[in-house]
């Protein structure tokens, strides 16, 4: 044991230096182990510490490494049986243990985040001489979000720092100094729905119109797959339906010699796939997709793998690919008793 505690002082001279005199630490009780260097107490030191034969520190390894801050260890050191095990890590969720570590022998408990599920059905990890019998992961749900878009002239507020939300999940953002939604509203939210976020009311600069009311040019004009409404006594606001782009002002207002200002469009922003025209696919009839966005159709029960077909929608045109995701070629296949035959565009 003396051999590794040269070695740690050869090795690691950092620790023995003050990282400041901010305050001090006094020395940490260690069970099983034993410190570089072994002293009363560290002023803001970074201590290195190596555990005795049979146990291992808290990070998995020959030595684990603590720092004094404000008086305290951080993280607190450890030396626990070679036997256990500590968490692992899983990108998008989390195990809870009271004790920083699990004993051999006990099982792992795995809650995946918001927006994300367990990746499959398996066995409960359990604790076997220092490893785990298996790694559960976590993947995003369909109907999940990613982080939203960012809005213009606006801050979304106590914006979390997960990098998927769940479907339902709502967020709430605030205009800028000088700005507001055109209801007169300077905060609004915006909600996830069925993989993306819903359009926010968008923030405008606070302006003075001295135009006349919108009952002085008649009936409202009419948008093709957009709603017109009135929004204030001055101006009407426009909005196209979901899988349409509004094109032009969303404000429209009546002049003062009784005419409307300038009338935007609502075009299409959207693809369509026929499930019907894919023998390998689950039938779900027509699917939209809006520009720039993918979908996952799922393949039929007959099968030998569940799979997906991913379908993205690029520039208005509709790609069905053959991979179920973006890094994995797996596809749609037949069972065969003699081998696996692989489904084309069309059976």
């Amino acid at each position: 044991m003396w051999i590794l505690s040269f070695l740690l002082l050869t090795w690691f001279p950092a620790v023995l230096h003050a990282q400041g005199a901010a305050g001090s630490c006094p020395r940490p009780e260690l069970t099983h182990g034993f410190l570089v260097p072994d002293q009363q107490s560290y002023p803001e030191y970074s201590v290195t510490y190596a555990c005795d034969d049979g146990f291992k520190s808290a990070m998995e390894s020959w030595w684990g490494t603590t720092t004094c801050q404000n008086g305290k260890w951080f993280p607190e050191p450890f030396c626990i049986d070679q036997n256990s095990c500590v968490p692992p890590k899983i990108p998008g969720g989390k195990c809870s243990t009271t004790s920083g570590w699990f004993e051999e022998n006990e099982k792992l408990t795995v809650d995946c985040d918001p927006g994300y599920r367990l990746t499959k059905a398996f066995p409960q990890p359990t604790c076997i001489k220092g490893s785990w019998t298996s790694i559960p992961t976590c993947e995003k749900k369909r109907g999940a979000c990613d982080r939203p878009p960012k809005i213009s002239n606006a801050t979304i507020l106590h914006e979390a720092s997960q990098e998927v939300f769940a479907e339902g999940s709502q967020l709430r953002y605030e205009c800028k100094e000088g700005h507001n939604t055109e209801d007169g509203k300077t905060q609004e939210s915006i909600s996830c729905r069925a993989g993306w976020w819903m359009t926010p009311l968008p923030c405008s600069r606070v302006s003075k119109y001295s135009g006349t009311p919108v009952e002085n040019c008649g009936e409202f004009p009419i948008v093709e797959n957009g709603l017109v409404e009135k929004s204030e006594p001055l101006a009407l606001r426009v909005r196209c339906q979901h899988y349409y782009e509004l094109y032009g002002p969303e404000k429209v207002v009546c002049y003062n010699n009784n005419k409307w200002s300038v009338i935007p469009t609502c075009k299409a922003n959207y693809c369509s796939v026929n499930t019907d025209d894919y023998s390998d696919i689950i039938p779900a009839g027509v699917k939209f997709i809006t520009n720039g966005e993918k979908i996952e159709l799922e393949c039929k029960n007959l099968f030998y793998f569940t799979s997906f077909r991913v379908v993205r929608c690029i520039n208005g045109k509709a790609t069905v690919s053959r991979s179920s995701k973006d890094t994995l070629e797996k596809r749609c296949y037949f069972k065969s008793k003699e081998n696996l035959q692989e489904s084309g565009e069309k059976i």
